[in-house]
């Protein structure tokens, strides 16, 4: 038997909570799973394939941020049967999800491990289970967290658990499964609907079924599908949450591994007159064995006694006022080398023992006197920001980013990263047996007890990685690119500077992290247009913390500086990917901003579930709110004539209309308004223009569509900076129909249609590896509504109505469909492709052909977004002189990937330590699991 333990993610100052994996043949357990840990898994080919069950120490953002998103793309990849496992509040965590997720048929089991309940521990064949429960200093535990949890309020969370996940199915034995039974269940699931579980609370049942029928009523009026996966995230959206209220309980685990059977003999075997199969199996199953002369063998005659495996333990204490609940908590005391414990078995068995410790612990002497009280051949791994060095572990991303940024320094900005830690180890315990849990350390726990450090990445600082970036790059011709390109960087812009931190659609990948975009206004202050998971970790490294990062000589502000002066968030819509971020976002505005005075407001703009989401997750996790002030979209809505020549307002609420008069004056605008765009309900574009003149239009996800070219062309002013998604490249304009987004050219057309001056491309397929390219024809082909054929002239309202280019049978619409093609097979066709369009030999004669391509867009100057980089005007400007670089950058980092994953799928070992064959069908799936796998939006 062998089984390990796996760290996914150490705790630093730009990252909490620790995350670590535990490895079996048969199945695999997750240990928190904050934001990232899907994209470190992603880059480091960590395996999340049979996940089993989750745990997590703590029921915050911190130690959960990742799970949404986890789950989604489990679910899309056909994960089925999962436990997580947790503390306080975890059933209404995961229900408040409800306005974005939906997988009914994955079937999860959420377990509370409720201090005071004997029941509160988990087991299956692999592991046991025990959690030891904490709090902080001089709180006091109330009757609704200890103890099972049998109110009606749980019993009504649980019920709608069980509407958006479905509930989890025992595995049945092999071969016991009838056909008959199958055909039952496939039967009573489409009687039920799209529902995996009769629901057992009569409230949320009734809720849902007069929910139903309405929807279902409204369908039939408007001759759609009824149950649509639209129309049921609506009808579970809408039922209504049970209060909650945060507890700062945090969990420790204690992992005990299975029993280990005794070694068979083979010798003895043998000579007992047993020949090798199905006798010697029998006796390995613990069965009797009978010779040819009728004596019977029994099993340990030739099979040595079993033992109990080893155990480790994960400490979570997350500031010192946790130390004290956790030094006396007696369900350590069996582990401790102390006179009073005489439990030599479970001394021995203890491994290894992970200290994820906040800011402060690992200093404080009770902690360190604890600590040192573990046996000495205990390992210990020290998961401390004062002991991890803050090192960049997306090194793939560093990598292109530095290629772009030799560039143009001025626009890609390399993250800010350190390989020195705060403190030595040395200053933690006195013991040999201390380690820095780097990415992908590995413990061995079986067969033998073993620190396996051959998985660790070597993480490169900017500086180490722009040496080795240079050391194949041609400098020269770099340097004439930017000559040419320096007599247009103006430095004193009056347009907005818009920062794209995460560019990718879907989910994070390797080169491109999912939507969100900061904006800079000279003199005010700061706005975030959509928010997907790990925007603010990425923000840490963009503009640098604790200190300004100062290899970013654009924004002149560290994150701290940025984050008390944001004054505006903007969500576009309520899919996962666009607004996962937006908790921890927060939650760090809320504590780096109450400490000010005064105490500085946010005004949130987006859909209004999105309120509902924040106000049900904050009876969890304290968020702010009370200095936040929200405004539904709905409320800024423009509504054009049947010309598209005149523009009114939606009537504000007297609260909304206050809250629109403070944004303005906060950033210095003189309009904000909102279209309604073709993606999914309740998603929307937004307009947002400055009393010194610009306007910055941002179209979230989309089809081309009519109302955007209203708000683009509202007021008689068209857009400075248009940001519109482009997911999509335009040979496969059906995928763009069938899930509500654009192409490449169809983002160009639509910027012409509403004479936008500059054009920044984003959201791109996590398929796309290369520079987007448009056609001429394609972007003439694109008609809408009132408008017609919008791309002559720069100017839409000089062209006849005709009807929007969206039409497609509603069975053919897919929202949520999983992209799942094999990643290096991919790559190789992308670079195949690219390579048939070979560079010139000298890269200026490019430039004259970008020249060319530009000509056919009049005035409208187009770039490409990239993540963590930055965009004013003259950037974008600038960026076509910039495309030939670009573009062999590009090929470069396609040509080394492709390289690096056929590599790594025939020789890397998985985190067993065991190399996988090399065969066709383990390429494509270590791939899939480690490559960045991709699907549809969430």
């Amino acid at each position: 038997m062998k089984w390990s333990v796996q760290v996914i993610k150490p705790s630093t100052h730009n990252s909490g909570s620790t995350s670590i994996l535990v490895n079996f043949t048969s199945g695999r357990y997750l240990f928190n799973c904050g934001e990232g840990t899907q994209r470190l898994s992603f880059e480091n080919r960590a395996r999340m394939s049979k996940l089993t069950a989750v745990f997590l120490t703590r029921v915050n953002w911190d130690c959960m941020g990742g799970l949404p998103g986890m789950l989604l793309t489990l679910a899309d990849t056909g994960a089925r049967n999962l436990t997580i496992c947790g503390g306080h509040n975890l059933v209404h965590a995961l229900a408040a999800t409800r306005h974005f997720v939906l997988r009914s048929e994955m079937g999860i089991a959420a377990k509370e491990l409720r201090d005071g309940d004997a029941a509160a521990a988990f087991q299956d064949e692999n592991i046991t289970v025990t959690p030891v429960h904490a709090y902080p200093d001089r709180y006091m535990v109330s009757t609704q967290e200890w103890g099972p949890d049998e109110s009606r309020e749980a019993h009504m969370r649980q019920a709608l658990l069980t509407r958006i996940f479905g509930v989890r199915q025992e595995p049945e034995p092999r071969g016991k499964k009838s056909k008959q039974g199958t055909q039952q269940q496939q039967q009573q699931q489409r009687k039920k609907g799209y529902y995996s579980d009769q629901c057992k609370d009569v409230v949320i049942e009734e809720q849902l079924q007069r929910l139903e029928q309405q929807s279902n009523a409204d369908a039939a009026k408007k001759r759609m599908t009824p149950q649509s996966h639209d129309v049921r995230q609506s009808n579970i959206s809408e039922v209504i949450l049970p209060k909650t209220q945060p507890t700062p309980c945090v969990i420790s685990y204690i992992v005990e591994g299975p029993t280990v059977p005794g070694r068979f003999d083979p010798e003895a075997a043998k000579a007992l007159g047993l020949k090798p199969g199905p006798q010697y199996a029998a006796l390995i199953r613990g069965e009797l064995a009978t010779t040819r002369d009728g004596t019977v063998i029994r099993p340990e005659q030739c099979v040595g006694p079993a033992r109990a495996s080893g155990i480790f333990i994960l400490i979570d204490c997350p500031s010192p006022d946790y130390i004290l609940a956790l030094t006396t908590n007696p369900k350590f005391t069996s582990f401790l080398d102390i006179p009073e414990n005489q439990d030599n078995d479970k001394k021995s068995r203890l491994l290894l023992v992970i200290h994820s410790l906040g800011p402060g612990v690992s200093q404080d002497e009770r902690y360190k006197t604890w600590a040192s009280l573990f046996p000495k051949h205990v390992q210990h791994m020290v998961s401390a920001p004062e002991y991890v060095p803050d090192n960049n572990p997306f090194q793939r991303h560093l990598r292109i980013q530095t290629a772009m940024s030799l560039t143009d320094p001025l626009t890609f900005i390399r993250p800010q990263a350190s390989d020195k830690p705060d403190l030595p180890l040395s200053a933690f315990i006195g013991s040999d047996k201390l380690v820095i849990p780097h990415y992908m350390t590995v413990f061995d726990m079986e067969p033998k007890p073993k620190l396996d450090m051959s998985s660790v990445p070597q993480l490169l600082t900017p500086d180490e990685m722009e040496d080795k970036v240079k050391s194949s790059t041609n400098l020269q011709t770099t340097t004439n690119i930017l000559s040419a390109a320096e007599p247009r960087i103006v430095e004193g812009d009056d347009g907005p500077v818009v920062c794209p931190i995460g560019t990718g659609a879907s989910i994070p990948n390797l080169y491109r992290n999912v939507s969100g975009n900061i904006v800079c206004v000279r003199g005010y202050g700061g706005m975030i247009l959509d928010c997907g998971e790990s925007t603010v970790s990425l923000l840490k490294r963009f503009l640098g913390y604790p200190s300004r990062n100062q290899l970013n000589m654009r924004i002149k502000q560290s994150y701290t500086e940025f984050m008390a002066s944001l004054r505006f968030l903007f969500i576009s819509h309520m899919h996962a990917d666009h607004h996962l971020g937006a908790i921890q976002l927060l939650h760090e505005w809320n504590n780096l901003t109450r400490i000010h005075s005064p105490q500085p407001r946010l005004t949130i703009l987006a859909p209004a579930r999105f309120w509902v989401w924040l106000e049900d997750y904050a009876g969890v996790q304290d968020l702010g709110l009370d200095r936040v002030d929200f405004i539904s979209c709905r409320e800024t809505l423009i509504s054009s004539s049947s010309t598209g020549a005149n523009y009114t307002k939606s009537k504000l609420a007297p609260k909304s209309e206050d809250n629109i008069a403070k944004l303005k004056n906060d950033l210095g605008l003189s309009d904000v308004s909102t279209c309604s765009v073709v993606h999914c309900p309740w998603a929307y574009g937004v307009s947002i223009t400055h009393t010194s003149g610009w306007k910055l239009v941002y179209s979230g996800d989309t089809r081309p569509c009519a109302s955007l070219v209203d708000l683009g062309l509202a007021d008689g002013k068209s857009p400075t900076i248009l940001l519109h998604e482009a997911t999509l490249s335009d040979d496969l304009r059906r995928d763009a129909v069938a899930k509500r987004h654009s192409t490449i050219s169809e983002a160009v057309a639509m910027a012409l249609g509403m004479g936008a001056e500059n054009l920044l491309l984003t959201h791109f397929s996590q398929r796309c590896l290369t520079l987007p390219r448009w056609a001429k024809a394609n972007i003439e082909a694109v008609k809408l509504s009132r408008y017609g054929y919008i791309a002559g002239g720069g100017n839409a309202e000089n062209f006849s109505p005709a009807t929007e280019s969206n039409d497609m049978d509603e069975s053919d619409v897919v929202l949520d469909e999983i992209f799942a093609p094999d990643d290096t097979k991919e790559a190789n066709e992308t670079l195949l492709k690219e390579l048939d369009n070979p560079l010139p030999e000298e890269l200026g004669l490019e430039a004259d052909a970008v020249e060319e391509e530009q000509s056919l867009l009049g005035k409208l100057r187009v770039a490409t977004a990239f993540d963590m980089s930055v965009y004013a005007p003259s950037d974008i400007d600038r960026y076509r002189y910039n495309v030939p670089m670009l573009r062999k950058a590009l090929q470069d980092e396609m040509t080394l990937f492709v390289a690096e994953e056929n590599s790594a799928n025939d020789t890397s070992p998985n985190a067993n330590g065991k190399t996988p064959r090399k065969t066709a069908k383990s390429k494509s799936k270590a791939a899939k699991d480690g490559g960045h796998n991709k699907q549809d939006e969430h």
